[in-house]
C-alpha cells in the first residue's frame, strides 16, 4: 500500500522527506549570502508541463523540472548570476508521497541544471496540484532590462533555437526521444550561460523567449522604439521533419532561449565565451531606426513579422485556444516566400 500525504502530516513530511532535496528547511526563512549590490527576483507558477500535454507522462518529476526553468529562465534574462530557489507547493492529502518525492527531485535536478541551489519554500494542503517557484540571481552590475539596444546591434539568440517543436513534431511522427534530453520534458534555461556574458559587458539588453521568439521580438522592437530586420537563414538547418520549414519551429515558445541585443564590436568576445563553454548561439539580425517593426527576410523575399501569441488575457492566446489550435498556427506562421511582400 502506497503512503499518502496525509498518513505522513506536515512535521513528519519537513523531517523525513524535504531534508533530501532541500538544502535548508526548518526554520521560517531560508538564509542566503549576498554580496553583490544587486539582487533579481523572480516568481511564477507552472503550467501544466509539455511532458504531460503533448508527450503524455504525468510523471511529477517533469512538473518539478518546468517549475525551476520557467524562473531560472527570467533571472537568465536578466544577466544575473542564478543563486537561490524556493518552491511553494499545494498538494492534496491523498497524494502518494512517491509522487510527492518525483516533484522534489524534478525541482532538485532542475535546480542543478539551471544553476540554482534549492533552498526551501512551502508546503501545505489543497484539492489539486499547483506550484509557484521564486528564483533569485545577484550582478555586480545592474542587471539587463529589455530596452537599451541602439542602432547596429545585432539580434543574437543564445540557445538552441528550434528544438522544442522539431521534437514534438518527430514524437507525432512516431520517434522516441529520450526525456532527459529533450526540452519537450526537460528544457533548461540559460542561466548557466548569461550571466558570463553580461558580467564581460557584452549584451545591452535581453529577453527571455518563455512566451515564444515571435512576440519577444515584437516586444524588444516596440520598447527600444526600432525596427528589427531578421533573416531566417541562419536558422534553417537540416530538418529531420519533412515538408516544414525548420524556421517555423523557432517562432514559437519552448526552447528557452534569451534574445539579446549585441553591439558588433561584442560579437566576437560573445562567440568565444560561449564556444569555450559549450552554449549555442545564433545571429539573427540587427536593429536599425525606424517605427518599431518585425521584418522576417529570406533572400529577396521579405514579409512583416506576424501574430503568434501567448499573451494572458488575450482572445488569440493559446492558453484560451489549445495546444493544438497552437500547433496549426505554428505550422502556418506566415515566413517569407509564403505570402506578398
Amino acid at each position: 500500500m502506497k503512503l499518502k500525504m496525509g498518513d505522513l502530516g506536515e512535521r513528519r513530511i519537513l523531517r523525513e522527506i524535504i531534508p533530501k532535496y532541500v538544502s535548508s528547511v526548518g526554520d521560517d526563512c531560508a538564509s542566503i549570502a549576498v554580496s553583490q549590490p544587486y539582487v533579481v527576483i523572480t516568481t511564477d507558477p507552472v503550467p501544466r508541463p509539455a511532458a504531460q500535454v503533448i508527450g503524455g507522462n504525468g510523471d511529477l518529476f517533469w512538473m518539478g523540472w518546468l517549475l525551476v526553468t520557467i524562473n531560472a529562465s527570467d533571472v537568465a534574462a536578466a544577466g544575473a548570476r542564478p543563486s537561490s530557489f524556493l518552491a511553494a507547493l499545494d498538494l492534496p492529502t491523498e497524494l502518494a508521497i512517491e509522487d510527492f518525492e518525483r516533484l522534489l527531485l524534478g525541482i532538485s535536478k532542475s535546480c542543478g541544471a539551471n544553476g540554482l541551489r534549492y533552498a526551501g519554500g512551502n508546503l501545505r494542503e489543497a484539492d489539486t496540484i499547483s506550484a509557484v517557484g521564486t528564483a533569485m540571481g545577484v550582478s555586480e552590475t545592474p542587471p539587463l532590462t529589455r530596452r537599451g539596444a541602439q542602432q547596429g546591434d545585432l539580434l543574437v539568440v543564445v540557445g538552441h533555437g528550434g528544438r522544442f517543436w522539431a521534437d514534438v513534431e518527430a514524437m507525432r511522427m512516431g520517434r522516441k526521444l529520450v526525456p532527459e534530453h529533450s526540452p519537450v520534458f526537460a528544457p533548461v534555461s540559460q542561466s548557466n550561460h548569461m550571466y558570463l556574458l553580461h558580467e564581460q559587458g557584452l549584451i545591452r539588453c535581453a529577453t527571455d523567449t518563455s512566451d515564444g521568439l515571435a512576440p519577444s521580438l515584437v516586444e524588444l522592437a516596440q520598447v527600444n522604439g526600432m525596427t528589427l530586420q531578421v533573416r531566417l537563414e541562419p536558422m534553417r538547418r537540416e530538418s529531420a521533419i519533412p515538408h516544414i520549414r525548420e524556421e517555423r519551429f523557432w517562432m514559437g515558445w519552448g526552447d528557452w532561449t534569451v534574445l539579446a541585443a549585441v553591439p558588433p564590436r561584442a560579437l566576437t568576445a560573445l562567440e568565444q565565451t560561449l564556444r569555450g563553454i559549450g552554449s549555442a548561439w545564433t545571429v539573427i539580425g540587427h536593429f536599425e531606426a525606424g517605427v518599431p517593426s518585425v521584418w522576417l527576410h529570406d533572400g529577396s523575399d521579405r514579409c512583416a513579422l506576424g501574430r503568434l501569441e501567448s499573451e494572458r488575457f488575450a482572445a488569440d492566446s493559446w492558453f484560451k485556444l489549445g495546444i493544438e489550435e497552437y500547433r496549426r498556427r505554428l505550422l502556418e506562421f506566415p515566413l517569407p516566400g509564403d505570402v506578398a511582400a
